[in-house]
């Protein structure tokens, strides 16, 4: 269940195989751009050297193949709600450095969360990269990250909400434009008078609100789902500080 990533709007799907075919630009004497397979395959070697199984994962790409987006599941703090997930996005043109978000796979409704500080990675394509050392700087932040979220959604939880602030919680997500309004009525509908089959949306807490949110962004095409579920995890509180 990794359908999250939706791909549209010029955003193509692709497998690992393909990432590896897909040629960066020529270098410069100061700039090197990582070829996306290479990415991908030093950070499964970094998850592989800490016991970390990828369980499923997802890619896809805009602009030619020079910008990528990709959400890879794991095994890890595994529960039977969620588990831990790493949100990426690069682009090889210089128009967006390396970044990997800290994050959870919600697995009824196949939603993601993300840290509200969202990035334990963020490098720029330079001459100077040492990308395995990044990386493993980068996972070492995930995993500190990761438990802070995973304390913060438990916050969510148990945060019971009643309906005028669920009201002006959806009015903020609106009026700060993190969903086009487009969604209004879906997000109100999916909270407030949610399907027997949306459990997650059920609880009248801040928990239920946010994945009555989140199930409208993976409506999204990659690179807006992205932002919009960071930019989330930053209103309801979700995060830390991963400098």
């Amino acid at each position: 269940m990794i359908g999250t990533l939706v791909a549209h709007t010029g955003a193509v799907k692709v497998s690992r195989r393909e990432l590896d075919a897909i040629e960066p630009p020529a270098a410069t004497r100061t700039w090197k751009p990582v070829r996306h397979g290479e990415l991908v395959d030093a950070l499964e070697a970094e998850l592989c050297q800490r016991d970390l199984q990828i369980r499923e994962e997802a890619y896809a790409v805009q602009r030619d193949g020079a910008l990528l987006f990709g959400v890879i599941d794991l095994f890890w703090r595994k529960t039977e709600e969620f588990a831990a997930a790493i949100g990426l996005r690069t682009a090889n043109d210089k128009t967006m450095s390396i970044q990997i978000a800290m994050g959870f796979r919600v697995f009824v409704c196949d939603n993601l969360v993300f840290s509200g500080d969202l990035i334990a990675l963020r490098r720029k394509h330079t001459s100077g990269l040492d990308l395995q050392r990044e990386i493993a700087r980068s996972i070492d932040r995930y995993q500190e990250g990761v438990l802070t979220l995973e304390r913060g959604i438990e916050q969510l939880r148990n945060s019971e909400l009643v309906d005028s602030k669920a009201k002006e919680l959806i009015f903020d997500v609106f009026d700060q434009a993190i969903l086009p309004t487009r969604f209004f009525g879906a997000v109100s509908e999916a909270y407030f008078t949610p399907e027997e089959s949306a459990v997650d949306c059920l609880p009248r807490s801040l928990w239920g609100l946010h994945n009555a949110i989140t199930r409208q962004v993976r409506k999204l095409s990659p690179g807006p789902a992205f932002r919009t579920t960071a930019r989330l995890g930053k209103l309801f509180g979700l995060g830390h500080a991963a400098n």
